[in-house]
């Protein structure tokens, strides 16, 4: 009996430890994905601007707190980019694209390796549980007999 509970007790702490690392990876899909969102938005605004015909197109560039002002884009063939670590470089429109195509590829593959642990993360919590519950039940039936 005394075997059982010390079973259950370190079945819990395993599935306590399997749940933190969970969520943690929880939280890093999401920055994940939010961050390949964002490349993904700024390629999908350079695409768009690459089809503009007007030599210095008027834009609304945000300043906070859903405000806004309006300017014109001076240079509509180059971009600066950020590419990591505080730095950002001017390259033309498409080199800015293929530059943020190769980091949202880079986002993709992060995102289905930490979807994938999540998964093996998962899978192991479920076995931990359906481990605990028979020896709950096993515990059960012990204790019924004995009575």
């Amino acid at each position: 009996m005394a075997e059982m509970n010390e079973q259950l007790e370190r079945l819990a702490y395993e599935y306590q430890l399997l749940q933190a690392q969970a969520q943690l990876l929880a939280q890093n899909l999401e920055l994940l994905t939010l961050g390949r969102n964002e490349f993904q938005a700024v390629k999908e605004t350079l695409e768009e601007l690459k089809k503009v015909e007007e030599e210095k197109p008027e834009i609304l560039v945000p300043i906070g707190a859903g405000s806004f002002l309006k300017a014109h884009i001076d240079d509509k063939e180059n971009a600066i980019v950020s590419v990591g670590a505080g730095y950002a470089i001017e390259k033309n429109l498409d080199d800015a694209i293929t530059y943020l195509d190769a980091r949202i590829r880079e986002y993709d593959e992060a995102i289905a390796k930490t979807q994938e642990a999540l998964r093996k993360l998962e899978g192991q919590l479920g076995e931990l549980a359906q481990k605990a519950q028979e020896l709950q039940q096993r515990q059960a039936m012990g204790s019924n007999v004995k009575k």
